[in-house]
């Protein structure tokens, strides 16, 4: 299963990170596969960053909630992944997918030992 998120314009002004309404932060979670993907225009409007991590490591969540918006931190290992900008539902949809699958994998685990 393939999830996207993209930030929202509305959250992104109201909270000011304007600047970042045509560059807009991508997250896509791939449980298949086991990677979340954040992907984000550069400020060049020419190329394209992109980070792959494997989530079967997530060490925490953070979803901080704004009055428009919130913005989701998560933490691989040494690596956070930050997507600024998203709607609370997006981000809830996020941390349940991602929390949902670790309790997932855990079970497994056991029933393997």
């Amino acid at each position: 299963m393939v999830l996207e998120f993209v930030s929202s314009l509305r959250a992104l002004l109201f909270n000011g990170k304007a600047i970042h309404v045509i560059n807009r932060w991508h997250l896509i979670i791939d449980t298949d596969m086991e990677a979340i993907t954040m992907r984000q225009r550069n400020n060049n409007l020419i190329s394209v960053s992109e980070q792959v991590i494997s989530f079967k490591y997530i060490r925490s969540i953070q979803i901080n909630r704004h009055l428009v918006g919130a913005d989701v931190h998560i933490t691989l290992s040494n690596v956070t992944l930050s997507a600024y900008g998203l709607s609370v539902d997006d981000a809830q949809a996020i941390k349940h997918v991602l929390l949902e699958y670790n309790r997932k994998a855990e079970i497994n685990t056991l029933m393997l030992a």
